[in-house]
């Protein structure tokens, strides 16, 4: 009796440790697109327009990047540094208006299954001279 008693509870337990309710797990599918490390948005201070034209320098140690070609669709509004991780000075400059020289900013990564870089989103608005 203890046997038949043994062998029903071991069954009991087995059925119950491996039901997964019937549900699939999808596999994580990563994006195939290339990120920048930083988005940036410059504006005029005085009028808040759209500021074309703006060369934005990263720089990590000696390394020197052209940040980015402004945005086509998005006046204003520059990308760089791609699939990059670092940490830069950012150098904001156009003729005419005030330079702006950024402390260390870090681009990372996200703690995603994928990975993901990390965009960092700034703004900056420079004041005419």
């Amino acid at each position: 009796m203890r046997i038949l008693f043994a062998i029903v509870c071991c069954a009991f337990l087995m059925s119950c440790g491996s039901d997964d309710g019937g549900e699939t797990v999808e596999p994580v599918v990563c994006p195939t697109v290339t990120l920048a490390g930083f988005e940036i948005r410059v504006v005029n201070a005085t009028n808040g327009n759209p500021l074309s034209g703006v060369m934005i320098t990263a720089r990590e140690g000696n390394i020197f990047e052209e940040v980015l070609a402004e945005v086509a669709a998005t006046p204003g509004t520059y990308q760089g540094v791609f699939e990059r991780e670092g940490s830069y000075v950012l150098v904001v400059e156009l003729d005419g208006f005030q330079t702006v020289v950024t402390d260390a900013i870090t681009v990372g990564r996200l703690n995603d299954e994928c990975e993901t870089l990390d965009t960092q989103n700034l703004s900056f608005s420079l004041s005419e001279l």
